[in-house]
Protein backbone atom coordinates (compact mmCIF):
# COMPACT_ATOMS: atom_id res chain seq x y z
CA UNK A 1 0.00 0.00 0.00
CA UNK A 2 1.50 3.52 -0.64
CA UNK A 3 2.37 5.30 2.32
CA UNK A 4 0.09 8.46 1.33
CA UNK A 5 -3.06 6.11 1.68
CA UNK A 6 -1.66 4.44 4.76
CA UNK A 7 -1.70 8.20 6.52
CA UNK A 8 -5.09 8.92 5.02
CA UNK A 9 -6.80 5.61 6.43
CA UNK A 10 -4.64 5.87 9.93
CA UNK A 11 -6.09 9.65 10.14
CA UNK A 12 -9.55 8.13 9.10
CA UNK A 13 -9.95 4.75 11.29
CA UNK A 14 -7.98 6.16 14.11
CA UNK A 15 -10.73 9.40 14.13
CA UNK A 16 -13.76 7.16 13.97
CA UNK A 17 -12.37 4.37 16.09
CA UNK A 18 -10.96 6.23 19.06
CA UNK A 19 -10.71 10.12 17.91
CA UNK A 20 -13.92 11.15 18.49
CA UNK A 21 -14.92 11.43 14.89
CA UNK A 22 -12.26 14.38 14.84
CA UNK A 23 -9.85 13.30 11.23
CA UNK A 24 -6.21 12.70 12.19
CA UNK A 25 -6.86 12.08 16.40
CA UNK A 26 -6.28 8.62 17.50
CA UNK A 27 -6.43 7.19 21.30
CA UNK A 28 -2.73 4.87 22.20
CA UNK A 29 -4.42 4.06 25.50
CA UNK A 30 -7.84 3.35 23.99
CA UNK A 31 -9.66 0.11 26.14
CA UNK A 32 -12.98 -0.95 25.73
CA UNK A 33 -14.37 -3.98 27.90
CA UNK A 34 -16.62 -6.45 27.33
CA UNK A 35 -19.56 -5.40 25.47
CA UNK A 36 -18.77 -1.92 25.30
CA UNK A 37 -18.89 -1.48 21.96
CA UNK A 38 -21.76 -4.17 20.80
CA UNK A 39 -23.72 -6.62 22.63
CA UNK A 40 -21.93 -9.54 20.86
CA UNK A 41 -18.36 -8.22 21.62
CA UNK A 42 -17.21 -11.15 23.79
CA UNK A 43 -13.84 -9.52 25.53
CA UNK A 44 -11.59 -6.35 25.55
CA UNK A 45 -10.87 -4.11 23.15
CA UNK A 46 -7.49 -2.63 22.74
CA UNK A 47 -5.75 0.55 20.92
CA UNK A 48 -6.61 3.00 18.97
CA UNK A 49 -7.55 1.14 16.26
CA UNK A 50 -9.71 -1.15 18.74
CA UNK A 51 -8.40 -3.88 17.79
CA UNK A 52 -10.91 -6.72 19.08
CA UNK A 53 -10.10 -9.83 21.22
CA UNK A 54 -7.50 -11.98 19.32
CA UNK A 55 -6.49 -9.11 17.37
CA UNK A 56 -5.70 -6.87 20.74
CA UNK A 57 -3.86 -10.41 22.24
CA UNK A 58 -1.71 -10.45 18.80
CA UNK A 59 -1.02 -7.20 19.16
CA UNK A 60 0.03 -7.93 22.81
CA UNK A 61 2.29 -10.59 21.90
CA UNK A 62 3.65 -8.12 19.35
CA UNK A 63 4.61 -5.75 21.71
CA UNK A 64 6.06 -8.61 24.15
CA UNK A 65 8.16 -9.93 21.06
CA UNK A 66 9.71 -6.24 19.92
CA UNK A 67 9.83 -5.14 23.52
CA UNK A 68 10.28 -7.75 26.40
CA UNK A 69 11.77 -5.93 28.79
CA UNK A 70 9.28 -2.80 28.49
CA UNK A 71 6.29 -5.04 28.43
CA UNK A 72 7.15 -7.30 31.64
CA UNK A 73 8.07 -4.14 33.75
CA UNK A 74 4.55 -2.87 32.09
CA UNK A 75 2.84 -6.37 32.88
CA UNK A 76 1.55 -5.93 36.71
CA UNK A 77 -1.18 -7.91 36.36
CA UNK A 78 0.38 -11.73 34.93
CA UNK A 79 -0.95 -10.28 31.28
CA UNK A 80 1.89 -12.42 29.56
CA UNK A 81 0.10 -15.60 30.58
CA UNK A 82 -2.79 -14.78 28.74
CA UNK A 83 -1.31 -14.67 25.36
CA UNK A 84 -1.41 -18.19 24.80
CA UNK A 85 -5.13 -18.25 25.55
CA UNK A 86 -7.93 -17.57 22.74
CA UNK A 87 -9.41 -14.36 24.37
CA UNK A 88 -12.93 -14.73 22.32
CA UNK A 89 -13.28 -18.29 22.97
CA UNK A 90 -12.80 -18.23 26.71
CA UNK A 91 -14.81 -15.02 26.93
CA UNK A 92 -11.94 -13.21 29.61
CA UNK A 93 -13.23 -10.07 30.85
CA UNK A 94 -10.07 -8.16 32.32
CA UNK A 95 -10.68 -7.17 35.98
CA UNK A 96 -9.60 -3.34 36.81
CA UNK A 97 -5.97 -4.25 37.69
CA UNK A 98 -5.76 -6.16 34.16
CA UNK A 99 -7.23 -3.09 32.52
CA UNK A 100 -4.62 -1.43 34.12
CA UNK A 101 -1.77 -3.46 32.66
CA UNK A 102 -2.88 -3.75 29.29
CA UNK A 103 -3.27 0.06 28.86
CA UNK A 104 0.61 0.49 30.81
CA UNK A 105 1.36 -2.31 27.84
CA UNK A 106 0.03 -0.98 24.87
CA UNK A 107 0.96 2.90 25.96
CA UNK A 108 5.00 2.25 26.05
CA UNK A 109 6.90 2.98 23.15
CA UNK A 110 7.36 -0.46 21.89
CA UNK A 111 3.33 -0.36 22.51
CA UNK A 112 2.67 2.13 19.89
CA UNK A 113 4.93 1.24 17.62
CA UNK A 114 3.34 -2.36 17.21
CA UNK A 115 -0.48 -0.68 17.23
CA UNK A 116 0.92 1.17 14.25
CA UNK A 117 2.47 -1.86 12.23
CA UNK A 118 -0.65 -4.07 13.33
CA UNK A 119 -2.65 -1.54 11.52
CA UNK A 120 -0.48 -1.48 8.35
CA UNK A 121 -0.84 -5.02 8.01
CA UNK A 122 -4.36 -5.33 8.56
CA UNK A 123 -5.07 -2.68 5.80
CA UNK A 124 -3.04 -4.46 3.28
CA UNK A 125 -5.05 -7.74 3.66
CA UNK A 126 -8.14 -5.81 4.21
CA UNK A 127 -6.87 -4.43 0.43
CA UNK A 128 -5.76 -7.85 -1.03
CA UNK A 129 -9.58 -8.52 0.14
CA UNK A 130 -11.07 -6.20 -1.79
CA UNK A 131 -9.02 -6.06 -5.18
CA UNK A 132 -9.99 -10.27 -4.82
CA UNK A 133 -13.62 -8.96 -4.51
CA UNK A 134 -13.06 -6.59 -8.10
CA UNK A 135 -13.06 -3.41 -6.23
CA UNK A 136 -10.32 -1.29 -8.25
CA UNK A 137 -11.23 2.27 -7.10
CA UNK A 138 -8.99 3.47 -4.33
CA UNK A 139 -11.86 5.46 -2.50
CA UNK A 140 -14.21 2.12 -2.39
CA UNK A 141 -11.13 0.30 -1.12
CA UNK A 142 -10.87 2.70 1.68
CA UNK A 143 -14.28 1.78 2.39
CA UNK A 144 -13.99 -1.75 2.25
CA UNK A 145 -11.28 -1.10 4.75
CA UNK A 146 -13.64 1.00 7.38
CA UNK A 147 -16.20 -1.95 7.19
CA UNK A 148 -14.49 -4.67 7.33
CA UNK A 149 -12.16 -3.18 10.45
CA UNK A 150 -15.79 -2.37 12.00
CA UNK A 151 -17.44 -5.70 11.40
CA UNK A 152 -15.36 -8.42 9.57
CA UNK A 153 -15.32 -10.34 6.00
CA UNK A 154 -18.69 -11.34 6.17
CA UNK A 155 -20.45 -8.30 6.37
CA UNK A 156 -18.57 -6.10 4.03
CA UNK A 157 -19.42 -8.94 1.40
CA UNK A 158 -23.08 -8.39 2.30
CA UNK A 159 -22.85 -4.89 1.67
CA UNK A 160 -20.47 -4.08 -1.60
CA UNK A 161 -22.81 -7.05 -2.72
CA UNK A 162 -26.01 -4.67 -3.10
CA UNK A 163 -24.18 -1.67 -3.65
CA UNK A 164 -24.70 -0.03 -7.31
CA UNK A 165 -21.17 -0.36 -9.61
CA UNK A 166 -19.46 1.34 -10.03
CA UNK A 167 -18.11 1.47 -6.68
CA UNK A 168 -17.75 4.60 -4.83
CA UNK A 169 -17.96 6.11 -1.32
CA UNK A 170 -21.40 7.03 -1.65
CA UNK A 171 -22.98 4.20 -3.23
CA UNK A 172 -20.75 2.15 -0.59
CA UNK A 173 -22.91 4.24 1.92
CA UNK A 174 -26.53 3.96 0.30
CA UNK A 175 -25.94 0.14 0.72
CA UNK A 176 -24.64 0.45 4.29
CA UNK A 177 -27.76 2.24 5.56
CA UNK A 178 -29.98 -0.45 4.16
CA UNK A 179 -29.45 -2.12 7.00
CA UNK A 180 -31.24 0.07 9.39
CA UNK A 181 -34.86 -1.45 7.36
CA UNK A 182 -33.53 -5.09 9.43
CA UNK A 183 -35.22 -4.26 12.36
CA UNK A 184 -34.59 -7.72 13.64
CA UNK A 185 -31.14 -6.70 14.69
CA UNK A 186 -29.58 -3.17 15.52
CA UNK A 187 -26.57 -4.25 15.44
CA UNK A 188 -25.36 -4.55 11.78
CA UNK A 189 -23.10 -2.21 10.34
CA UNK A 190 -24.77 0.00 8.64
CA UNK A 191 -27.48 0.19 11.86
CA UNK A 192 -28.21 3.73 13.40
CA UNK A 193 -25.58 3.48 15.82
CA UNK A 194 -23.18 3.18 13.40
CA UNK A 195 -24.11 6.28 10.66
CA UNK A 196 -22.11 9.01 11.98
CA UNK A 197 -18.93 6.94 11.53
CA UNK A 198 -19.72 6.11 7.93
CA UNK A 199 -20.59 9.68 7.65
CA UNK A 200 -16.77 10.54 8.59
CA UNK A 201 -15.30 7.93 6.52
CA UNK A 202 -17.78 9.33 3.10
CA UNK A 203 -16.72 13.11 3.80
CA UNK A 204 -12.56 12.32 4.87
CA UNK A 205 -12.47 9.80 1.80
CA UNK A 206 -13.48 12.20 -0.59
CA UNK A 207 -12.30 15.14 1.10
CA UNK A 208 -8.39 13.46 1.25
CA UNK A 209 -8.15 11.39 -1.38
CA UNK A 210 -8.13 12.86 -5.38
CA UNK A 211 -9.35 10.95 -8.04
CA UNK A 212 -6.47 11.41 -10.62
CA UNK A 213 -4.49 8.93 -12.82
CA UNK A 214 -0.88 9.66 -13.38
CA UNK A 215 0.77 8.24 -16.97
CA UNK A 216 1.28 5.39 -15.74
CA UNK A 217 -2.23 4.82 -15.64
CA UNK A 218 -2.41 3.98 -11.81
CA UNK A 219 -4.70 5.73 -9.71
CA UNK A 220 -3.13 8.07 -7.23
CA UNK A 221 -3.66 10.38 -3.80
CA UNK A 222 -2.75 14.34 -3.27
CA UNK A 223 0.73 15.20 -3.29
CA UNK A 224 2.34 17.27 -0.25
CA UNK A 225 5.14 19.54 -1.49
CA UNK A 226 6.48 22.28 1.07
CA UNK A 227 7.40 24.31 -1.67
CA UNK A 228 3.55 25.17 -2.33
CA UNK A 229 3.63 26.78 0.88
CA UNK A 230 6.36 28.19 0.63
CA UNK A 231 5.67 30.09 -2.44
CA UNK A 232 1.69 31.13 -1.64
CA UNK A 233 2.37 32.15 2.03
CA UNK A 234 5.26 34.21 0.41
CA UNK A 235 2.44 35.86 -2.22
CA UNK A 236 0.82 37.07 0.66
CA UNK A 237 3.52 39.55 2.10
CA UNK A 238 2.30 42.83 2.56
CA UNK A 239 -1.31 41.67 3.15
CA UNK A 240 -2.61 44.10 5.89
CA UNK A 241 -5.35 45.27 7.99
CA UNK A 242 -4.97 48.96 7.07
CA UNK A 243 -6.24 48.67 3.48
CA UNK A 244 -8.31 45.30 4.28
CA UNK A 245 -6.30 43.01 2.01
CA UNK A 246 -5.85 40.39 5.01
CA UNK A 247 -9.72 39.35 4.59
CA UNK A 248 -9.19 37.88 2.03
CA UNK A 249 -6.71 35.14 3.84
CA UNK A 250 -9.78 34.88 6.43
CA UNK A 251 -12.22 34.46 3.79
CA UNK A 252 -9.94 31.42 2.41
CA UNK A 253 -10.08 29.63 6.00
CA UNK A 254 -14.15 30.11 6.50
CA UNK A 255 -14.41 28.56 2.94
CA UNK A 256 -13.18 25.65 4.29
CA UNK A 257 -15.67 22.74 3.66
CA UNK A 258 -15.33 20.36 6.32
CA UNK A 259 -15.98 20.65 10.49
CA UNK A 260 -14.58 23.60 11.53
CA UNK A 261 -12.20 23.15 15.12
CA UNK A 262 -14.52 23.78 17.69
CA UNK A 263 -17.38 24.54 15.27
CA UNK A 264 -15.66 28.31 15.16
CA UNK A 265 -15.51 29.98 11.90
CA UNK A 266 -12.94 33.11 12.12
CA UNK A 267 -13.89 36.38 12.25
CA UNK A 268 -12.04 39.56 11.17
CA UNK A 269 -11.95 41.65 14.38
CA UNK A 270 -9.59 38.70 15.95
CA UNK A 271 -5.90 37.47 15.70
CA UNK A 272 -5.15 36.17 12.42
CA UNK A 273 -1.51 34.23 12.50
CA UNK A 274 -3.00 31.09 13.03
CA UNK A 275 -5.77 31.35 10.64
CA UNK A 276 -2.76 32.57 8.03
CA UNK A 277 -1.38 28.93 9.10
CA UNK A 278 -4.47 27.28 8.43
CA UNK A 279 -5.79 28.87 5.15
CA UNK A 280 -2.59 27.73 3.30
CA UNK A 281 -3.66 24.23 4.91
CA UNK A 282 -7.37 25.00 3.49
CA UNK A 283 -6.74 26.43 0.19
CA UNK A 284 -4.13 24.00 -0.87
CA UNK A 285 -6.38 21.33 0.22
CA UNK A 286 -3.31 19.92 2.31
CA UNK A 287 -5.69 19.72 6.07
CA UNK A 288 -4.78 16.36 6.07
CA UNK A 289 -1.28 16.87 7.00
CA UNK A 290 -1.37 20.12 8.41
CA UNK A 291 -3.75 21.00 11.36
CA UNK A 292 -5.82 24.22 11.32
CA UNK A 293 -7.36 26.12 14.01
CA UNK A 294 -7.55 29.57 14.69
CA UNK A 295 -5.78 29.49 18.09
CA UNK A 296 -2.33 28.96 18.72
CA UNK A 297 -2.80 27.09 21.63
CA UNK A 298 -5.41 24.70 19.90
CA UNK A 299 -3.05 24.56 16.72
CA UNK A 300 -0.43 22.87 19.00
CA UNK A 301 -3.29 20.43 20.28
CA UNK A 302 -4.26 19.52 16.71
CA UNK A 303 -0.58 18.94 15.55
CA UNK A 304 -0.32 16.84 18.74
CA UNK A 305 -3.13 14.38 17.77
CA UNK A 306 -1.83 14.43 14.33
CA UNK A 307 1.40 13.29 15.85
CA UNK A 308 3.30 16.33 13.81
CA UNK A 309 3.78 18.37 16.82
CA UNK A 310 8.08 19.10 17.46
CA UNK A 311 8.28 20.17 21.18
CA UNK A 312 12.26 20.16 20.70
CA UNK A 313 12.89 24.15 20.68
CA UNK A 314 16.57 23.34 19.06
CA UNK A 315 14.77 21.56 16.04
CA UNK A 316 16.24 22.71 12.90
CA UNK A 317 13.08 23.23 10.78
CA UNK A 318 12.71 22.77 7.39
CA UNK A 319 10.89 24.89 5.01
CA UNK A 320 7.14 24.82 5.05
CA UNK A 321 7.28 24.10 8.78
CA UNK A 322 5.22 26.08 11.45
CA UNK A 323 7.02 28.04 14.07
CA UNK A 324 5.14 28.64 17.24
CA UNK A 325 6.62 31.67 19.79
CA UNK A 326 5.72 32.16 23.49
CA UNK A 327 6.67 35.90 24.04
CA UNK A 328 6.52 35.47 28.03
CA UNK A 329 9.62 32.76 27.50
CA UNK A 330 12.66 33.69 30.39
CA UNK A 331 15.20 31.72 28.15
CA UNK A 332 15.86 29.20 31.03
CA UNK A 333 15.28 25.64 30.13
CA UNK A 334 12.93 24.08 27.25
CA UNK A 335 9.86 26.99 26.93
CA UNK A 336 6.71 24.94 27.30
CA UNK A 337 4.60 27.67 28.04
CA UNK A 338 1.60 29.24 26.28
CA UNK A 339 1.70 29.80 22.85
CA UNK A 340 0.94 33.84 21.28
CA UNK A 341 2.19 33.69 17.57
CA UNK A 342 2.88 31.39 14.91
CA UNK A 343 4.22 31.61 11.30
CA UNK A 344 6.01 29.46 8.42
CA UNK A 345 8.92 28.79 7.93
CA UNK A 346 10.21 30.18 4.50
CA UNK A 347 14.11 30.28 4.87
CA UNK A 348 16.74 28.57 7.01
CA UNK A 349 20.46 29.23 6.92
CA UNK A 350 22.02 26.56 9.59
CA UNK A 351 25.27 27.40 8.77
CA UNK A 352 24.95 30.93 9.87
CA UNK A 353 22.43 30.08 12.39
CA UNK A 354 19.08 31.47 11.62
CA UNK A 355 15.61 30.93 9.96
CA UNK A 356 13.23 33.22 8.48
CA UNK A 357 9.55 32.86 9.17
CA UNK A 358 6.77 34.27 7.41
CA UNK A 359 4.12 35.37 9.58
CA UNK A 360 0.34 36.78 9.43
CA UNK A 361 -0.61 39.31 11.86
CA UNK A 362 3.31 40.26 12.67
CA UNK A 363 2.11 44.27 13.22
CA UNK A 364 -1.13 44.02 11.55
CA UNK A 365 0.72 42.54 8.18
CA UNK A 366 1.83 39.51 6.56
CA UNK A 367 5.88 40.03 6.94
CA UNK A 368 8.95 37.69 7.53
CA UNK A 369 11.01 37.42 11.07
CA UNK A 370 14.62 36.15 11.77
CA UNK A 371 14.20 33.77 14.47
CA UNK A 372 17.84 32.71 15.57
CA UNK A 373 18.30 28.48 15.71
CA UNK A 374 16.85 27.57 19.71
CA UNK A 375 16.15 30.90 20.08
CA UNK A 376 14.53 32.62 22.72
CA UNK A 377 11.15 32.51 22.54
CA UNK A 378 10.76 29.18 20.37
CA UNK A 379 7.64 27.51 21.56
CA UNK A 380 7.91 24.02 19.24
CA UNK A 381 7.39 23.66 15.57
CA UNK A 382 4.50 21.69 13.41
CA UNK A 383 6.04 19.51 11.21
CA UNK A 384 3.36 18.49 8.13
CA UNK A 385 4.33 14.79 6.46
CA UNK A 386 5.02 16.31 3.48
CA UNK A 387 5.76 13.93 0.59
CA UNK A 388 9.53 15.53 -0.13
CA UNK A 389 11.91 17.74 1.56
CA UNK A 390 12.88 19.36 -1.80
CA UNK A 391 12.03 23.47 -1.36
CA UNK A 392 13.86 26.66 -1.75
CA UNK A 393 13.43 30.31 -1.30
CA UNK A 394 16.44 31.42 -2.75
CA UNK A 395 16.83 35.17 -3.55
CA UNK A 396 17.37 36.40 -6.72
CA UNK A 397 20.16 39.73 -7.20
CA UNK A 398 17.86 42.00 -8.87
CA UNK A 399 17.13 45.99 -8.04
CA UNK A 400 13.77 46.71 -6.07
CA UNK A 401 13.99 44.27 -2.86
CA UNK A 402 13.65 45.34 0.61
CA UNK A 403 17.06 45.92 2.86
CA UNK A 404 15.59 42.58 4.76
CA UNK A 405 15.83 40.76 1.97
CA UNK A 406 18.86 41.33 0.39
CA UNK A 407 20.95 41.49 3.78
CA UNK A 408 19.80 37.98 3.82
CA UNK A 409 20.78 37.49 0.54
CA UNK A 410 24.57 38.80 1.73
CA UNK A 411 24.61 36.19 4.75
CA UNK A 412 23.46 33.63 2.43
CA UNK A 413 26.65 34.59 0.01
CA UNK A 414 24.47 35.65 -2.95
CA UNK A 415 26.24 38.80 -3.47
CA UNK A 416 30.15 37.58 -3.09
CA UNK A 417 32.50 38.96 -0.48
CA UNK A 418 34.27 41.96 0.57
CA UNK A 419 34.90 44.85 -2.39
CA UNK A 420 33.11 42.77 -5.10
CA UNK A 421 30.24 43.02 -2.59
CA UNK A 422 30.10 46.23 -1.98
CA UNK A 423 30.45 47.00 -5.82
CA UNK A 424 27.63 44.45 -6.55
CA UNK A 425 25.23 45.89 -4.46
CA UNK A 426 26.09 49.57 -5.91
CA UNK A 427 25.36 48.84 -9.21
CA UNK A 428 22.16 47.28 -8.39
CA UNK A 429 20.85 50.21 -6.47
CA UNK A 430 21.45 49.50 -2.72
CA UNK A 431 23.72 51.52 0.01
CA UNK A 432 26.29 49.09 0.97
CA UNK A 433 26.48 50.70 4.93
CA UNK A 434 22.66 50.53 4.98
CA UNK A 435 22.55 46.42 4.37
CA UNK A 436 25.71 45.83 6.40
CA UNK A 437 23.74 47.17 9.05
CA UNK A 438 20.93 45.10 8.67
CA UNK A 439 23.42 42.23 8.29
CA UNK A 440 24.91 42.90 11.97
CA UNK A 441 21.28 43.43 13.12
CA UNK A 442 20.14 39.69 12.05
CA UNK A 443 23.44 38.47 13.22
CA UNK A 444 23.67 40.03 16.01
CA UNK A 445 20.84 41.60 17.19
CA UNK A 446 19.39 38.44 19.34
CA UNK A 447 22.65 37.75 20.68
CA UNK A 448 22.28 36.97 24.36
CA UNK A 449 24.64 38.78 26.77
CA UNK A 450 25.01 39.93 30.52
CA UNK A 451 26.30 42.95 32.72
CA UNK A 452 26.78 40.62 35.06
CA UNK A 453 30.15 39.23 37.29
CA UNK A 454 30.31 34.96 36.04
CA UNK A 455 30.88 32.82 39.01
CA UNK A 456 32.89 29.67 38.03
CA UNK A 457 31.15 26.67 39.34
CA UNK A 458 27.09 28.24 37.33
CA UNK A 459 24.17 25.69 37.42
CA UNK A 460 23.60 25.16 34.05
CA UNK A 461 19.83 25.34 33.08
CA UNK A 462 20.00 25.22 29.71
CA UNK A 463 22.05 24.89 26.28
CA UNK A 464 22.47 26.43 23.52
CA UNK A 465 24.94 25.00 21.13
CA UNK A 466 26.47 25.85 17.21
CA UNK A 467 24.49 23.77 15.11
CA UNK A 468 27.80 23.47 13.15
CA UNK A 469 31.21 21.51 13.92
CA UNK A 470 34.66 21.71 14.23
CA UNK A 471 36.78 20.33 11.51
CA UNK A 472 39.99 20.71 12.75
CA UNK A 473 41.57 19.95 15.76
CA UNK A 474 45.02 20.83 17.41
CA UNK A 475 45.74 19.57 20.98
CA UNK A 476 48.35 22.61 21.65
CA UNK A 477 45.17 24.54 21.58
CA UNK A 478 43.18 22.94 24.81
CA UNK A 479 42.92 24.83 27.68
CA UNK A 480 41.21 28.13 29.10
CA UNK A 481 40.98 31.10 28.12
CA UNK A 482 39.73 35.22 28.75
CA UNK A 483 37.92 37.42 26.49
CA UNK A 484 40.04 40.47 25.38
CA UNK A 485 37.35 42.24 24.52
CA UNK A 486 33.37 41.89 24.40
CA UNK A 487 33.00 38.65 21.86
CA UNK A 488 30.63 36.69 19.90
CA UNK A 489 30.51 33.48 20.11
CA UNK A 490 28.74 32.49 16.91
CA UNK A 491 27.20 29.51 15.10
CA UNK A 492 30.17 28.66 13.29
CA UNK A 493 33.63 30.16 11.84
CA UNK A 494 33.26 33.67 10.49
CA UNK A 495 31.43 37.11 11.00
CA UNK A 496 29.16 36.07 8.80
CA UNK A 497 27.75 33.56 10.90
CA UNK A 498 24.72 33.88 13.36
CA UNK A 499 26.09 35.30 16.77
CA UNK A 500 24.93 33.06 19.56
CA UNK A 501 25.83 35.10 22.85
CA UNK A 502 28.11 38.20 23.23
CA UNK A 503 30.79 37.24 25.82
CA UNK A 504 31.79 40.04 28.19
CA UNK A 505 35.26 41.08 28.25
CA UNK A 506 37.28 39.24 30.99
CA UNK A 507 35.26 36.22 31.01
CA UNK A 508 36.97 32.61 31.23
CA UNK A 509 36.08 30.29 28.37
CA UNK A 510 37.21 26.66 27.72
CA UNK A 511 38.36 25.08 24.65
CA UNK A 512 39.68 20.91 24.41
CA UNK A 513 41.55 21.91 20.77
CA UNK A 514 38.73 21.94 18.13
CA UNK A 515 38.41 24.75 16.00
CA UNK A 516 37.84 26.29 12.27
CA UNK A 517 38.85 28.64 9.95
CA UNK A 518 37.39 31.54 8.03
CA UNK A 519 39.85 34.15 6.22
CA UNK A 520 42.42 32.50 7.79
CA UNK A 521 42.02 32.97 11.62
CA UNK A 522 41.32 30.36 13.75
CA UNK A 523 37.73 30.44 15.25
CA UNK A 524 37.62 28.19 18.85
CA UNK A 525 35.07 25.84 19.53
CA UNK A 526 34.32 27.49 23.13
CA UNK A 527 31.85 26.57 26.00
CA UNK A 528 31.06 29.68 28.06
CA UNK A 529 28.21 29.98 30.70
CA UNK A 530 26.10 33.53 31.33
CA UNK A 531 23.38 33.65 33.71
CA UNK A 532 22.87 29.63 34.13
CA UNK A 533 23.00 28.79 30.09
CA UNK A 534 25.94 27.36 28.79
CA UNK A 535 26.91 28.23 24.88
CA UNK A 536 28.94 26.02 22.88
CA UNK A 537 30.02 27.78 19.58
CA UNK A 538 33.10 29.57 17.49
CA UNK A 539 35.20 32.51 18.81
CA UNK A 540 38.13 34.41 17.01
CA UNK A 541 41.12 33.45 18.87
CA UNK A 542 42.28 36.88 17.88
CA UNK A 543 40.31 37.89 21.28
CA UNK A 544 41.11 35.28 23.79
CA UNK A 545 44.36 35.05 25.46
CA UNK A 546 45.02 31.59 27.39
CA UNK A 547 45.18 31.57 30.83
Amino acid sequence: MKKEYLTILTNIIGGVESGGQTYGKRKYGAYAGKAANADNEKTCTLGWAQNYGNEGRRLCQMILKADPKAFRTADTAGIEKKLSVDWEATRWNPTAKEKAALIAIITTDAGKKCQDDLFKELMEKYIAEAEAYGVDNIQAQMMWCEVEHLGGLKPVKRIFARAKKPYTPDTVYASLILDQKDTSNDNQVGDKKFESRHQCCVRWIKQYVVDNVDKSGEEGVKMYSRQAVVNLVESWIGKNEADGSYKSIIDIYNSFTGAFPRGTKMAYEWEWCACTWSALAVALKYTAIMPIEISCYYLIERAKQMGVWEENDAHVPKLGEATLYDWQDNGVGDNTGTPRHVGTVTYVNQAAGYFVVTEGNYSDSVKKRTVSLNGRYIRGFITPKYDSDQAESKPVNTPGKSVSTVAHEVIAGQWGNGEARRKALSASGYDPDTIQKEVNRILNGSAATTAKPQPADQTISKTVKSTCYAREYDKKLAGSYVTTADLYCRNDAGKNKKALCCIPKGTTVHNYGYYNTSNGTKWLYITVTLDGVEYIGFSSISYLKAK
